[in-house]
């Protein structure tokens, strides 16, 4: 049983390593529980939220909220803060990389959406309600934040999106384990969408109430930190392994950490598929590019 808990803690450790080493973001964590979020009348885009205390949370809306009958929620990872929310820039004023603007990720998926449902009526939510973890080190294994979060996540699920719409938390990295936890409350979502997840905060998919889908690009690092869990530390199973439950699909031509919202892009096209409820099938057509096999359990 020691020796046990040693490797577990060793995981742990070793996770908060490899996020620091690979996650590159810089600013001190936030780690008291903020106030919750007063949310705003923007039926048909524009701001719901912002609070500048910290690291900053902005919640914006794409489309049309109160008339969407699908609406996809954009939950961003580590590093992630009002300042690079819609900026094409960091604090710096170095170019960010593609894929790792909030905004911008949430118009790509919106576009998407309305190409795989024409006559529908969709709209997304980019969801920076929470504070992620800033700074390189061990807040990015701790399970702290993503707790605060998704009690925010799950807060505006039952009092601001609209009721009985087919919602999907589409969840990046660190922001995974955000909506693993919120999901676990049952008509937060119909589907959760795992990204690059280090883990979702739970042991397996049959603690949320939602199906579940995940995907990982072949060249992502987050593929090298320990699943594990033991207290505040680690973020649980890992979606992509059999034993989890989740239904996986490949990422197709995404690369890296941050190519998953990359327009055009078959894994966006996934992506936007679960969103309108056309759930991926092997071989099945995606508005000229074909859908990626789905592993469903």
């Amino acid at each position: 049983m020691a020796r046990r808990i040693s490797r577990a803690l060793l995981g742990a450790l070793l996770a908060a390593a490899v996020l620091a080493c690979c996650g590159g973001a810089a600013g001190a964590a936030d780690r008291a529980r903020p106030a919750p979020l007063g949310y705003r009348d923007a039926p048909a885009g524009g701001v719901l939220a912002h609070d500048p205390a910290g690291s900053g949370r902005v919640v914006e809306v794409v489309g049309d909220l109160r008339r969407a009958d699908h609406i996809a929620v954009v939950v961003p990872g580590s590093g992630q803060n009002a300042e690079n929310f819609r900026g094409a820039h960091n604090g710096a004023g170095t170019a960010r990389r593609p894929g790792t603007v909030p905004l911008a990720n949430g118009r790509a998926l919106y576009a998407e959406m309305r190409e795989r449902a024409p006559h529908g009526r969709v709209a997304v939510v980019v969801w920076l309600g929470y504070l992620p973890p800033q700074e390189v080190g061990i807040d990015l294994a701790g399970i702290a934040a993503a707790r605060h979060g998704a009690r925010e996540l799950a807060r505006f699920a039952r009092e601001v999106l609209p009721r009985d719409r087919h919602t999907t938390l589409v969840c990046h990295s660190y922001g995974t384990a955000v909506c693993g936890l919120a999901a676990r409350e049952p008509g937060v979502a119909d589907d959760v969408v795992a990204l690059a997840s280090p883990g979702m905060g739970v042991a397996h998919a049959g603690q949320m109430s939602a199906r579940v889908w995940a995907t990982r690009a072949e060249g992502d690092w987050i593929r090298f930190v320990p699943s594990v869990r033991l207290g505040p530390l680690g973020l649980g199973g890992d979606p992509m392994s059999p034993r989890f439950g989740a239904r996986t699909f490949p990422a197709g031509d995404a690369t890296g950490h941050t190519d998953y919202y990359r327009p055009g892009g078959a894994c966006l096209a996934v992506m936007a598929g679960i969103a309108v409820g056309a759930a991926p099938a092997a071989g099945g057509p995606a508005g000229g590019r074909a859908l990626l096999a789905v592993d469903a359990p």
